[in-house]
């Protein structure tokens, strides 16, 4: 799988993903910080990637403004550290694995991790 980290993402994922036999691009090695998460997510699905991160919003707005879109993981953590985004990325990907992630959003929390699929009105 290929995978786009918004900035606020660890960039020791990148290891991570890359040791898992992904391919992984960060946000700040391609824009400046504070680049607006828009143009981050159109870039991902520009490069066929999944993008990670760490902002909610993405849960719930993808969803509802992309019918098609490569996927994304969202990790929101009540005490969010370098160590438990690494070990909660790691529990999302050995759970995902082998699936097709394309129109869905997963949260990965705590102690849940859940799916929000696209609405396609027909």
């Amino acid at each position: 799988m290929k995978f786009f980290l918004d900035e606020n993402f660890p960039r020791l994922a990148l290891t991570q993903l890359v040791a898992a036999g992904h391919s992984a691009s960060h946000a700040l090695d391609g824009f400046p910080p504070g680049t607006a998460d828009d143009k981050l997510f159109d870039h991902a699905q520009a490069d066929g990637a999944i993008f990670i991160t760490t902002d909610k919003d993405f849960f719930h707005t993808i969803p509802l403004t992309f019918a098609r879109h490569g996927g994304a993981i969202v990790i929101t953590l009540r005490k969010p550290n370098r160590a438990d985004l690494l070990r909660r990325l790691a529990d999302a990907l050995a759970l995902l694995a082998g699936r097709d992630l394309r129109d869905s959003v997963w949260l990965v929390t705590d102690t849940r991790i859940r799916s929000r699929h696209a609405e396609i009105k027909t």
